[in-house]
């Protein structure tokens, strides 16, 4: 018994608490700062910038550098989403534009994570501009100047708590990655997850809201997200990604309902959101389905926060999960016509 206690103890320890309190500090302070400035839809959208930012801080070396791509990043987001609004009102510009920002996206990948990054933001940006009003029956947010103030006032949050490191922590578990100057040389020799992946890309994702309807779910925007978020440059990683979101999806639809149903304060929910902010980076760390769960968690309760008026998000939470699965459907087929040789191997 004292040796499993030992080393539960050691595991414990391990556990990335001090990139745990980053993150937490780092996206909580925004949410609550813009509740009680009675701005809530601002602040969630500082959350996103705050939560940004300091994932970043994994992604790229120098808080120069930090400051530099969430600066891109919100104009990304934000120039995208816009373009997206105008692009909704027609399909074949819509499919269009997901198609081409997609391939951008897939292309720049193994060139710079910050990089990676950027692209897969930039194109959720452009999803969510488009399809805010189909995916959630209502307008979350109208997309101005303000939102790209208030997730700059996330991210400076955030970069302000990623100084005081320092403080907290004596011996931080920093790694060194490269450079965004090494990132701009690679793309420029071309040494990226190239032509194909790029293509198997964008298609899976444009494909995904285009097939959609066809099959009888009406919110396509999370079949794109997921399609999104997943789908690697790489056959093993993709698998493992895709079954850890499936399970991760379902875990935290459960945990989700049985917040929403119990109570929709806005002091609860925000709260919750608090709570599950630090296994966000410990699941990253230690186990993908575990962040899957408290991303799932974070992303509907943070839109039942903004759906509150609307009577909450509890009819999304089947619509996340179905999705999700035909999202990571789509992610795996992409991935074994990008990289068939690959699978061939494996299975043999």
């Amino acid at each position: 018994m004292p040796l499993h206690f030992s080393q539960l103890k050691t595991a414990i320890k391990s556990l990335p608490w001090d990139k745990a309190i980053r993150f937490t500090l780092g996206v909580s302070m925004p949410l609550v700062i813009g509740f009680f400035l009675g701005q809530l839809h601002y602040a969630v959208v500082a959350l996103v910038g705050g939560m940004y930012t300091v994932n970043t801080a994994n992604l790229v070396s120098s808080p120069r550098n930090r400051l530099l791509v969430t600066l891109i990043t919100a104009v990304l987001i934000t120039g995208c989403a816009e373009l997206g609004e105008v692009c909704g009102y027609s399909s074949i510009l819509l499919a269009s534009g997901a198609l081409i920002l997609g391939v951008i996206a897939g292309w720049i990948h193994n060139s710079h994570q910050g990089f990676e990054s950027m692209g897969r933001f930039a194109v959720a940006g452009f999803l969510f501009g488009a399809y805010q009003q189909t995916a959630f029956d209502t307008k979350l947010i109208e997309i101005d100047a303000r939102v790209t103030i208030a997730f700059l006032a996330g991210g400076v949050w955030a970069l302000l708590v990623m100084l005081m490191e320092p403080l907290l922590w004596q011996h931080q578990r920093t790694t060194e990655e490269p450079s965004l100057n090494q990132g701009w040389q690679r793309l420029w020799r071309g040494q990226t997850a190239g032509l194909r992946f790029a293509l198997c890309y964008g298609i899976a994702v444009a494909f995904g809201w285009v097939i959609s309807p066809l099959l009888g779910i009406q919110k396509p925007f999370w079949v794109a997200i997921t399609t999104l978020f997943v789908m690697r440059p790489d056959s093993r990683a993709t698998v493992q990604r895709t079954v850890g979101r499936i399970v991760g999806t379902l875990i935290g639809v459960l945990l989700v309902w049985a917040i929403i149903t119990l109570t929709q304060s806005p002091k609860f929910l925000i709260l919750c959101i608090i709570l599950i902010n630090p296994l966000i980076p410990i699941g990253f760390a230690c186990n993908y389905t575990l962040s899957c769960i408290a991303i799932t968690v974070l992303v509907m309760v943070m839109i039942d926060l903004l759906t509150l008026t609307h009577g909450g998000d509890l009819f999304l939470l089947p619509v996340r999960l179905y999705s999700t699965a035909m999202g990571c459907g789509i992610t795996i087929i992409g991935t074994v016509i990008a990289y068939p040789k690959l699978w061939w191997r494996r299975r043999c």
